[in-house]
């Protein structure tokens, strides 16, 4: 193809051309030229070419013929496919965009990294998924297809994919024992199909109420495995006893017989009668022990 500009001609060359035969020449690039010359046989499916490679091939062709032209390339990578009339016009099926459409079918969320085709045939004229199956980040699929031999058989295919989302991990390397906060902490990106780890709860590192567990490295992901929570009071600490009965509140001091959390039944020892005494610790800290519901 070429069209003239101010008197030069420009050929444009696309980033795939289809050869019919195994002969790559000009006109498989160039179908209005009244000549033809050979460029190089494909041997294979296909063959590629660099711009800059292909470029100088077809300026030192097209200078036989032309003094002023130019080429103009749709890419930096040029592909030519061997592809023969019969075989271009049996209706193939695109295994890509059907494994590609089967994935987003399947969880809409998911991110497709990679899809082996190496043991897909070139060409299939039927293709049917009939199971997927996935582990952490890769997909299998079990595929029936018809070759273009009109040739039946199972195949095997794998894709990579990913699901992101957001997660907190450690801004600096921190040492064990240390209580978090969040000016510990950032945000980060994570694939959580290749990421295993327990969250925390936002709510308790904001009032800091975690310790960690073991050391931790800038980058690590925060996991509640390896975090201690903080109790809100300590084993012997002194705190008020709130008995409700049918309207009346009586009061008395305790002291805590276990760590305990603001919402946990915990046991304490009153300190006058040195009765143990079960109930609802709460804010302030108090334990609520109601009776007759």
């Amino acid at each position: 193809m070429s069209s003239f500009v101010f008197s030069t001609i420009i050929f444009h060359v696309p980033k795939e051309i289809i050869s019919e035969d195994r002969i790559f020449s000009l006109k498989d690039i160039f179908q209005d030229l009244d000549y033809d010359r050979t460029i190089s046989y494909i041997s294979g499916d296909s063959i590629t070419y660099s711009k800059e490679n292909l470029s100088k091939i077809l300026y030192g062709l097209l200078s036989s013929y032309y003094n002023n032209f130019e080429v103009s390339f749709e890419s930096d990578q040029i592909k030519i496919i061997y592809n023969d009339k019969q075989t271009a016009n049996k209706n193939n099926v695109d295994l890509l965009a059907l494994l590609e459409k089967a994935i987003n079918e399947y969880d809409s969320e998911l991110i497709i990294q990679n899809i082996d085709l190496k043991n897909a045939p070139n060409t299939a004229v039927e293709a049917e998924i009939t199971r997927i199956t996935q582990s952490n980040n890769k997909l299998f699929f079990s595929l029936y297809i018809t070759d273009e031999d009109n040739k039946k058989k199972y195949l095997s295919l794998t894709a990579e994919v990913a699901k992101f989302e957001k997660a907190l991990i450690y801004s600096k390397d921190t040492k064990r024992g240390t209580i978090l906060n969040e000016s510990m902490t950032e945000e980060a990106t994570i694939n959580s199909l290749i990421t295993t780890y327990n969250p925390i709860d936002i709510q308790l590192l904001q009032q800091g109420k975690y310790e960690l567990s073991k050391d931790v490295k800038a980058g690590e992901i925060l996991d509640s495995r390896y975090l201690k929570r903080i109790p809100d009071i300590k084993s012997g600490d002194i705190l008020t006893i709130i008995v409700e009965y049918e309207g009346i509140r009586i009061t008395s001091i305790a002291r805590a017989m276990t760590n305990g959390n603001y919402g946990e039944i915990i046991n304490v020892r009153n300190t006058e009668t040195g009765q143990i005494i079960s109930g609802k610790l709460i804010e302030g800290p108090a334990v609520l022990v109601k009776i007759g519901g």
